[in-house]
């Protein structure tokens, strides 16, 4: 009798082999090689139990999708079974529609390819977490470990720990080592060294190249659902090292927002970013600290205007090192902002619509002109990523040009708007709008515990109540002053 084995061919699974080195973690796939690399000294002091576990579940949370995206039958992993392998079919399910959306495919057709994937192991005796160390009585002020990139998001919430005394552990992941963006993100590292003091800490993901079709198969979007679940395993070396209490994400209100694909499937385009799986996130992060650590975020009330007004308004000095471009293009290789691409698009002209000028965090164009037209998605969809070539509707794009306009802001795409039937919906419901995008939400994914500090903060901001903060070091603040003065003089 043969086995269930035998039925499938050795040429129709792919083989997928890792282990553990002196600094983390190294996948072997298809020839190719990806480190997943941590600083020494907290990847020394991880436990080596969950060293395997981590081994186990981040080889299968990066690669599960493999099968489907490559049109094979299954994997062959040198690892034990998993512990959080349901987690991660969860989460790769749910991504499923929006990502056969994006790739122009039915989701029938994509969920009966992954979920068809059978998945072998060398052991089938899965790893569980070692019981985490009890929380020191230390007295100090909590920790909360924070996923940095730049971006207005992790700004915002860097920018919330400081000022509510949370001790903040940013983590910047680094998927493609030598990429432009990263190189960018270098420089804005250390300023936040040398104007606040605050050390932001690596992990490289090479393995994150395998959601960017980096084994040369098929242009594809696959991989994107478990990325999520994948940092908040990645990051608990450092939850163990600095005696964490909480890990954030900068997931925004709009990241519950959803569509209904062509067959009938709910669609959200963030799920592994939704309030919903953050809970879950959340148990994961507790099954692995004995239910000391909690995962949240803190900018989850706000649309992603309103990030983009508190952290400019509130945090002026520290929303100067935004950057959320993806450095793609020719530009985006020398500037901070290409000037040329969706992203840059959109925060331009959120910029705008709350009266700061895009030039003070380095954009070097007037992205309202006639050209910059096919990066909105008001106007076309050209180079868009993810959930941008979807059908969603650009209302909070739109309300922005509004906001632009009203202020007296003149351009091609401004004349252009006006004469849409979204600025005439605009103007006819400007205070619906207002209320909509410029208002904090509830959301189960902010911590209970400072729900309550973090809304007023929100309160005041919106309605103008607040004073600017600055965290910089009492030096830097020194040193400006003296090159104004110098300027002056001039």
């Amino acid at each position: 009798m043969r086995t269930y084995e035998e039925k499938i061919r050795k040429k129709d699974l792919l083989a997928i082999r890792s282990e553990l080195t002196e600094d983390g973690i190294v996948l072997h796939v298809k020839g190719k090689s990806y480190r997943i690399k941590y600083p020494h000294e907290v990847w020394k002091e991880y436990p080596d139990t969950n060293k395997e576990l981590l081994l186990d579940n981040l080889t299968f949370m990066q690669t599960c999708h493999l099968p489907a995206s490559h049109r094979k039958k299954g994997a062959v992993y040198s690892t034990s079974l998993p512990c959080f392998e349901p987690f991660a079919f969860k989460c790769t399910l749910y991504d499923i529609p929006s990502t056969a959306s994006i790739d122009y495919a039915k989701s029938t057709d994509y969920l009966r390819r992954f979920f068809n994937s059978t998945f072998f192991y060398a052991s089938y005796d899965s790893v569980l977490p070692e019981a985490g160390k009890k929380k020191s009585e230390r007295g100090n002020k909590p920790t909360a470990i924070i996923l940095f990139t730049a971006g207005k998001e992790s700004l915002l919430t860097l920018a919330l720990c400081i000022e509510l005394g949370i001790k903040p552990i940013p983590i910047f992941v680094e998927e493609v080592p030598g990429h432009p963006e990263a190189k960018h993100k270098d420089k804005i590292i250390s300023k936040l060294k040398e104007e606040y003091g605050i050390d932001v800490y690596k992990i490289i993901n090479e393995p994150g190249k395998l959601r960017y079709c980096d084994l040369g198969e098929k242009t594809n979007n696959w991989g994107a659902g478990p990325q999520f679940l994948s940092y908040t395993l990645a990051v608990m070396p450092f939850v163990h090292f600095f005696d964490a209490d909480y890990i954030f994400f900068g997931n925004e209100y709009s990241c519950d927002e959803y569509t209904y694909d062509k067959q009938g499937f709910k669609s959200k385009f963030w799920y592994d970013q939704s309030s919903e799986w953050t809970k879950q996130l959340s148990s994961v992060a507790r099954i692995m600290t004995n239910n000391r650590v909690e995962v949240g975020s803190l900018v989850s009330p706000l649309y992603e205007i309103g990030i983009i007004k508190t952290l400019h308004e509130r945090y002026p000095h520290l929303a100067r090192l935004q950057m959320s471009c993806f450095s793609d293009t020719k530009k985006g290789k020398d500037r901070v902002w290409c000037g040329n691409c969706p992203k840059c698009a959109s925060v331009f002209v959120f910029l705008k619509s709350i009266g700061v000028d895009p030039k003070k965090i380095g954009f070097e164009n007037n992205m309202f002109n006639k050209s910059s037209g096919k990066h909105f998605l008001l106007f076309g969809k050209d180079g868009f990523y993810g959930h941008d070539k979807s059908v969603l509707d650009p209302e909070e794009e739109a309300f922005a040009f509004f906001m632009a306009a009203e202020r007296g802001e003149k351009g091609y795409l401004i004349d252009r708007f006006k004469r849409l039937s979204a600025y005439r919906h605009m103007k006819s419901n400007a205070k619906k709008m207002r209320r909509k995008y410029l208002s904090q939400y509830e959301n189960v994914a902010i911590p209970y515990g400072m729900k309550e500090q973090v809304m007023d903060i929100f309160d005041e901001t919106l309605e103008g109540r607040h004073s600017q903060k600055d965290f910089r070091l009492k030096e830097a603040k020194e040193a400006e002053l003296q090159e104004i003065t110098q300027q002056g003089k001039q």
